[in-house]
């Protein structure tokens, strides 16, 4: 505190010992730099904003403004929120890095078309309009499932004609392309769905007109086709999207199970599942105990006597003749009928063969806990001891170290390196400040030198040399004379010793100083 004072003093004494001239030009030159680091830092951080985007959703709005105050670009809103302005020297590169981390605004316009309708607008305008709000509407639906993260529909439309019946009209078809969630499948559920959601909300259209498909190009409307018209490739598409879309969901049930009590970073989980699509059908008849339906019985000629038998022999008639040389006919016929049990099995596709799964978790597990999990894992997929295979392994996970240490330098040098382009004007006129500080503080000292050696000068007055002359008596005056010199050196000793110590007192307390002027010249 001390110093500063000294400091702060030294630079008031120094300013008031400048010349009048000097401290004109001094302050002459510090406006000068004034001016100079204002209209730099002005003109470098001056901001000329553009428009980025406009019109936009309120969570297209949100994230982009995030992602802006993330990379410190100076932005404005405007039209309650829907309208980013920035910078217009960084819109198109900024643009181009949206779309290189897919963050684009994915709005769609939906019947909200309608309410800026011009008067003008024809027929054929109305038609173009409704199709857009069907296909705005439609992706905003698909696009809020929770598998899906965006929608693109394009849907065909054909025209009415009060020539054509209802039966001959032509069909509408739709295409839609879907972007599933970063990490995720598309269930078929979800699929049928889109295509019931898609069905119903456009007039006459079949679901078999409906073709969807993934960012990925894989067709997920097969589905939705009657096998009978696939060839052999669309069903083994079809077939291994049951199969994956049945193991996502073991996957997803193991991971909801385990991962609160283990964590979601601590394990992975794959479950491979082997299915049976083979269509087989089965006819099995089951036949009862006979019974008599029918039975007919003739005869004729003499006397005759019948033994009959029991069960099946009883249709053999042991035949007596009662006297010899007769004739005698007897016929017995009877029919039996056998009660039958028919039972049809058609079995349907998609039967699992086998499932395996397994269970990494990162760290080391004892045989208990191994076990408890493993009957955990068998439990949540519905194992089957003799048919399926579950493999639980402790193994450390690999760490990302190493990558962090090699990127910190560069992150640090290219954080050192923006804040210079920020605040480069800032850093300008701060150093010319302390450059006119350290000039102004040497001139100052420069300045309280110059005065010590005109004080040293008045203080001690050279004595002049004098030849050396044979000594001679002085006479009465040069006797008187000398004494007057000598007298009169003597005063002006004296005088500059208290002037020298008048000044002292006066640089060390200046009111003191002034008071005792004040007080001599009242005396006077």
């Amino acid at each position: 505190m001390d110093g500063m004072k000294k400091i702060w003093t030294g630079i008031k004494d120094g300013w008031k010992n400048l010349g009048k001239s000097k401290q004109i030009g001094l302050v002459f030159v510090l406006i000068f730099v004034v001016s100079i680091v204002t209209s730099l830092t002005y003109y470098t951080q001056k901001v000329e904003y553009a428009t980025l985007f406009s019109d936009l959703e309120e969570a297209d709005a949100g994230t982009i403004v995030n992602d802006i105050k993330t990379k410190g670009i100076k932005y404005k809103l405007e039209d309650d929120g829907t309208t980013i302005l920035i910078d217009q020297a960084q819109v198109d590169t900024y643009r181009i890095e949206l779309a290189v981390n897919d963050m684009l605004p994915k709005s769609t316009t939906g019947f909200e078309i309608f309410d800026e309708t011009s008067m003008m607008a024809t027929d054929e305008d109305r038609k173009i309009m409704y199709q857009r709000a069907v296909t705005g509407e439609l992706e905003r639906s698909i696009s809020a499932l929770d598998s899906i993260e965006q929608a693109k529909v394009m849907l065909s439309l054909p025209e009415d004609s009060v020539f054509t019946s209802e039966e001959n009209q032509s069909q509408a078809s739709a295409s839609i392309v879907l972007t599933p969630i970063s990490g995720s499948q598309i269930p078929m559920s979800a699929v049928q769905g889109i295509a019931s959601l898609v069905s119903g909300a456009v007039d006459n259209l079949p679901k078999e007109n409906i073709k969807i498909v993934d960012t990925a190009g894989n067709l997920l409307s097969t589905a939705l086709e009657d096998e009978g018209n696939l060839n052999a490739t669309d069903l083994v598409s079809k077939y291994q999207a049951i199969t994956k879309s049945y193991e996502q969901e073991l996957e997803q049930k193991l991971l909801q199970t385990l991962g609160p009590i283990y964590g979601m970073d601590k394990m992975t989980v794959a479950v491979n599942a082997k299915m049976n699509f083979d269509s087989n059908e089965s006819e099995i008849i089951n036949y009862g105990d006979s019974s008599v339906r029918s039975e007919a019985v003739s005869a004729g000629g003499g006397t005759i006597d019948v033994e009959e038998g029991e069960g099946f022999e009883n249709s053999i008639n042991q035949i007596q003749s009662g006297e010899e040389g007769g004739n005698s006919t007897y016929n017995r016929t009877t029919n039996y009928e056998l009660n039958s049990e028919t039972t049809n099995t058609i079995k349907a596709p998609g039967e699992v063969e086998k499932l395996s799964a397994s269970v990494i978790f990162d760290g080391n597990l004892n045989p208990a806990d191994q076990e408890s999990l493993e009957a955990i894992v068998a439990t949540t997929i519905g194992s089957v001891e003799e048919r399926d295979t579950i493999s639980i392994q402790g193994i450390d996970f690999a760490t990302t170290t190493d990558a962090t240490d090699t990127t910190a330098p560069e992150q640090l040098k290219s954080s050192i390196r923006d804040t210079l382009v920020r605040y480069w004007p800032y850093l300008v006129g701060g150093l010319a400040i302390l450059v006119i500080l350290i000039v102004l503080l040497r001139l100052l000292r420069k300045r309280n030198d110059d005065d010590d050696e005109l004080d040293f000068f008045d203080e001690e007055e050279p004595e002049p040399i004098i030849e050396p002359v044979r000594p001679v008596r002085p006479t009465d005056e040069e006797r008187k004379a000398k004494e007057q010199a000598d007298l009169k050196r003597q005063l002006n000793k004296n005088m500059s010793e208290k002037e020298s110590t008048v000044r002292d007192y006066a640089k060390e307390s200046p009111e003191g100083a002034a008071d005792l002027i004040k007080i001599w010249m009242k005396d006077e």
